[in-house]
């Protein structure tokens, strides 16, 4: 008989299963450790949107963390809790037209736990020590990329291989490694989007390289 999932694993299963918003999810559930506003956490999502893949409004995105369990929603009608759920606040008759509505989300216990675990497994620092004498390599494709119009593909390859980056068989002149090896690498760690001309440097990469 399978076990049920616990709260931090249904959390966790969202955030794994929405690739192009992973890094901005654990971000945002990092940014509402204190409570937020809900337009404070919707900006936040929409600042540090930069792929092309992720199409979801900033209120869309707090919204599909407050149903996960990762946010808590509180809801204050001129300044008193509203008990019922914001859908339910929509449609109730009894609140005033001029009511002073304010919003706020906040990371809860399981939230917060998923999105550290997320982070930690998926770092720049394990991949480095999974694959340290390719270190260099990334951390040079994030430097490449962290630059203002950022890097294609081809431009990757190139550099790369000007450097001897790519693990070239001498003997036979093939290289080992292709610049997808490294943009996917470094993408499935938060420190590298495409933005639908080049790969840039996220926030997180930029950091990685002192930009």
């Amino acid at each position: 008989m399978a076990m049920a999932k616990t709260d931090e694993q249904r959390v966790r299963d969202v955030i794994e299963g929405n690739p192009a918003y992973r890094e901005l999810y654990c971000s945002l559930v990092a940014f509402c450790a204190k409570e937020r506003t809900v337009e404070e956490a919707q900006s936040f999502c929409e600042e540090r949107r930069i792929s092309k893949a992720q199409i979801l409004s900033g209120a869309a995105m707090v919204d599909a963390m407050v149903r996960a369990g990762a946010l808590a929603r509180r809801t204050f009608v001129d300044g008193d809790l509203y008990e019922g759920a914001l859908e339910e606040l929509q449609a109730d008759e009894a609140i005033p037209e001029d009511a002073q509505i304010a919003v706020f989300v906040q990371a809860t216990e399981a939230g917060a736990e998923a999105a550290s675990a997320v982070s930690d497994e998926r770092s720049f620092e394990r991949l480095a020590q999974a694959h340290p004498s390719r270190e260099d390599a990334f951390r040079a494709v994030l430097g490449w990329c962290a630059e203002e119009q950022g890097k294609t593909t081809r431009q990757l390859q190139e550099l790369l291989k000007g450097n001897d980056l790519l693990e070239t068989e001498a003997a036979r002149g093939i290289d080992g490694l292709h610049a997808s090896y490294f943009t996917g690498s470094l993408e499935s760690v938060g420190a590298l989007a495409w933005n639908g001309k080049a790969w840039i440097a996220t926030e997180k990469g930029r950091a990685l390289v002192g930009r």
